[in-house]
């Protein structure tokens, strides 16, 4: 319509002139090129579609040409057309459109007229633009592996607090639960672009949730920089399918590169599902284009660094302080003094901050520690502040496939794994949060000598488990999440059942040493098999383990006593399992389990290699 409305135009004298040596006579016949050309497909982010084409982008307001989302060319000559009337404001909206089309020169004038703008350039005074790659926080589901987002510097003198940080989420309302879990992985919600400041971003990421914070400074030319903060500006009022695993947060900011960029295509290395890191790997393997990377660590990192700098004097100086609210030095010498005093108020801090203290009492403990503060002779800090940690670039790659073999009840297997995504507890945890297990779509199949067939053994939908080690200073929850298929051994014949199974384990875990965690939870269970006894049965277990990570030796041990509606699970089960890492990406696995019942035994050695890719 906008297309037909642009030759009435021309026929009335009410339309501006083309640029020299664009007349509309070829408009049509350059369209037929350039609109095709990756730098335009790029930057309203068209994917090929059988035939055709069509935008990433959903909604009618991001494109200028009635069906524009499906019609590259179509949008290609009404946004020439119109950005070439006098006094348009639609180059205002679509600023890197109207930079796109000047390049090539196709479009004339210039966007000093656009207020908002010119607002918002002068607001954010680009400078730079950096990637940000957050850890995983295991409080929310959408956020287990990680998160991505931009930041756009600021030439403003001082700190990049106050540049700009541009984030693409999924606009979910108040809904949580189950329906925000299914809506998330089949596309229930619009993503969209928010702009604040970088300060907010550092509130709820470092200080909040308490996750570290990667930044990785792009190298972007001065052209790809006014390009990417004129796209910015204009993706705000676009909207694009959200899903969590693949069209998610880090997907959207690739295809973003890709659009300043084209020749990059990093989001084609990306057609099914996408991990945050393996985006950020992706990113990080483009020649040239990470100029630096910078480690900004939580508040909780911080305090549990400065807590590793204690000798035994100071630490339970500084326990008595933050549990007993006593503040008693006389133990330490001047030299020991300052730092405990700095530790407990940063920590009366963070616990201000995570919600755990009142303002009143904030206040009252912040002023007692300062005062303290004030009285001591030496004022000198000795310790170290954390400046460096583990870069997440380096942390293994997501997919895994394992080769398995051993003997079950004296007959022997061989066992084939894989998963697409993401971590274990075997694993190298190297770059990735520690005690942490994320995993998707894992299966296993196996081919028993006595059967002479392969079989599913094994396939999970959802695995995850967090065993956050409670200390002192901080007592986070530690649970087990397990749901999918598996061969069930039945206690009370002694033979394996297929069934749906899905085990909930909350409980706790403590810090034994920096690389030991003992670990209790309760295991609330359920099964459902029209080859079970009772098609299935409710249980609810006890279990207990210790978990050791030590650089290349990983080991997990533990026992569950379960008691069942039925006979077929109700027994223990004992299990070790060990790791032992060749490289980050490849490692020997070891492992015994057994489940003693009333009625039959389950033994099972393995011995086999994993390696991810």
């Amino acid at each position: 319509m906008r297309g037909y409305l642009f030759f009435l135009l021309v026929g009335l004298g009410l339309f501006g002139g083309m640029p020299s040596g664009v007349c509309m006579d070829n408009l049509d016949e350059i369209s037929k090129t350039e609109a095709f050309d990756e730098g335009w497909l790029s930057l309203l982010h068209y994917q090929k579609r059988g035939d055709g084409y069509l935008s990433f982008v959903e909604n009618e307001e991001f494109f200028l040409n009635d069906g524009g989302r499906a019609n590259p060319q179509g949008e290609f000559l009404s946004s020439v057309q119109i950005f070439n009337q006098k006094n348009n404001q639609e180059k205002c909206a679509f600023p890197a459109r109207f930079l796109y089309l000047q390049r090539k020169g196709l479009v004339q004038g210039n966007l000093r007229d656009c207020k908002d703008y010119q607002k918002f350039l002068a607001d954010v005074q680009p400078k730079a633009v950096t990637m940000l790659f957050t850890n995983a926080y295991m409080s929310n589901p959408s956020s287990l592996f990680g998160h991505t987002l931009f930041r756009i510097d600021t030439k403003r003198k001082g700190t990049q607090l106050l540049a700009h940080g541009a984030n693409f989420g999924a606009d979910t309302g108040d809904e949580t639960g189950v329906l925000y879990a299914l809506k998330g992985l089949w596309g229930g919600y619009y993503g969209t672009f928010g702009i604040k400041p970088y300060y907010d971003v550092i509130n709820l990421y470092n200080n909040i949730e308490n996750r570290d914070i990667w930044e990785y400074e792009l190298n972007l030319s001065d052209a790809e920089l006014e390009l990417f903060t004129a796209h910015m500006w204009e993706m705000q009022r676009a909207k694009i399918r959200y899903y969590f695993l693949s069209r998610n947060c880090s997907y959207v900011l690739l295809l973003m590169l890709d659009a300043v960029r084209p020749e990059l295509r990093i989001s084609q290395k990306f057609e099914g599902y996408t991990v945050p890191l393996a985006t950020l790997k992706a990113v990080d393997e483009v020649p040239g284009l990470v100029k630096n990377s910078n480690y900004r660590p939580s508040r909780q990192s911080k305090l549990k660094y400065r807590a590793e700098q204690m000798n035994s004097r100071q630490y339970g100086t500084f326990i008595e302080i933050i549990h007993d609210n006593k503040i008693d030095l006389s133990s330490l010498n001047e030299e020991e003094q300052a730092d405990v005093l700095e530790t407990a108020y940063q920590y009366v801090q963070y616990k201000y901050v995570d919600g755990d203290l009142e303002l009143a009492d904030y206040r009252k403990k912040s002023l007692k520690l300062l005062m303290a503060r004030s009285k001591i002779v030496n004022q000198r800090q000795y310790f170290d502040e954390l400046k460096e940690g583990e870069n997440p670039v380096e942390a293994h790659k997501a997919k895994q496939v394992g080769a398995i073999f051993g003997y079950r009840n004296g007959d022997g297997f061989q066992e084939i794994g894989f998963k697409p995504v993401y971590t274990s507890l075997l694993d190298d945890s190297y770059g990735l949060l520690k005690g942490a297990e994320i995993n998707l779509l894992e299966g296993k199949i196996r081919h028993y000598d006595s059967r002479n067939k392969w079989e599913i053994s094994e396939f999970n939908l959802l695995s995850i488990k967090s065993l956050a080690g409670a200390d002192a200073m901080f007592a986070p929850l530690s649970y087990d999440i397990k749901f999918g298929y598996r061969e069930l051994f039945d206690a009370k014949t002694g033979d394996d059942r297929g069934a749906v199974v899905l085990e909930t384990g909350v409980g706790q875990s403590y810090a034994l040493t920096k690389n030991t965690l003992l670990y209790a939870m309760s295991v609330p269970n359920v099964a459902y098999g029209g080859g079970l006894r009772d098609n299935g049965y409710l249980g609810i277990g006890f279990k207990g383990g210790v978990y050791y990570n030590f650089d290349k030796i990983r080991l997990n041990l533990n026992a569950m006593q379960n008691f069942t509606t039925s006979d077929t699970a109700r027994g223990q089960t004992y299990q070790v399992e060990g790791a032992y890492g060749l490289t980050r990406d490849v490692m020997l696995y070891a492992g015994y389990k057994m489940f003693n019942s009333k009625y039959h035994d389950d033994e099972e050695f393995s011995l086999g290699v994993k390696i991810n890719f």
